[in-house]
């Protein structure tokens, strides 16, 4: 009798097992659902396959990130060599030396890359704001003129004539000099002969110089309008002086043919 009830408990046994194997191998063959009110679900319901499209990969990202570290090795290397080169003062370098010297002390040209913008475009530089309101297709087909203003009213001291270049103005001594026409800054620096000079460029190609100031109260490639002030008038006597020149290309042109001064 006991050897029949140890049979029957083994074949008990046995099956509970077996139905325990198939319920689990059951339950690892399908998805994982959570019921989305639960407090403790940290997955979403629904796992999608990610798009590939636009998604950057890790190898990817490593080769990105080792471009930049050269870029970076590369920006050090030269700025150390450059360094050296300049503090070694090896004759070998000389060659180099100017030339990164010449790269840093040469002035860009806004005026010519203007002039070049509104050949090809035939409209005026959107880096350049203009002043004057018009229709572009009438700017396209017309020659504009633009009135000067007047930087300072007096009397000539000096004229064309006898400078070549340009005139002096003599006026009171509190007098401001304002900007003729608006234009980009391409020059701020003491001159030989005419003092504090203040070169501004136009978008046509000209120019507008103004020297012998007192004070100078703009900067290197500031945009100035027409009626900004460029500094102050020198003194001498209790009577105010400034020097003022235009220039067309290559060309000085005589001042009094567009401006008054009276």
């Amino acid at each position: 009798m006991a050897n029949r009830l140890d049979k029957i408990r083994r074949k008990i046994e046995a099956r509970r097992k077996k139905i325990n194997h198939s319920v689990g191998k059951k339950e690892r063959s399908q998805p994982q659902y959570f019921p989305s009110h639960s407090e403790f679900r940290d997955e979403p319901d629904y796992y999608f396959p990610a798009d590939s499209k636009g998604t950057e990969q890790p190898e990817e990202k490593l080769f990105r990130k080792d471009i930049l570290i050269l870029q970076t090795l590369v920006a050090i290397c030269l700025f150390l060599v450059v360094g050296i080169m300049f503090k070694t003062g090896a004759p070998q370098f000389e060659g180099a030396r100017q030339f990164v010297q010449n790269s840093f002390e040469k002035e860009f040209q806004f005026a010519t890359v203007a002039t070049w913008y509104e050949d090809q475009f035939g409209r005026p530089l959107a880096l350049l704001p203009t002043t004057t309101n018009i229709a572009l297709n009438d700017y396209e087909n017309e020659e504009i003129n633009v009135a000067y203003a007047v930087p300072a009213t007096g009397k000539i001291a000096r004229s064309f004539e006898q400078d070549g270049k340009g005139v002096i103005v003599e006026t009171t001594s509190n007098s401001s000099v304002e900007a003729a026409k608006g234009g980009m800054v391409s020059f701020v620096a003491e001159e030989e002969n005419l003092g504090k000079t203040v070169i501004i460029a136009h978008s046509d190609g000209g120019e507008a110089w103004y020297a012998m100031l007192d004070n100078v109260e703009v900067n290197l490639y500031d945009y100035v309008t027409a009626g900004t002030t460029i500094g102050t008038v020198s003194l001498q006597e209790n009577k105010g002086f400034y020097y003022f020149a235009l220039k067309e290309g290559e060309t000085f042109i005589n001042p009094l043919e567009v401006i008054s001064f009276d």
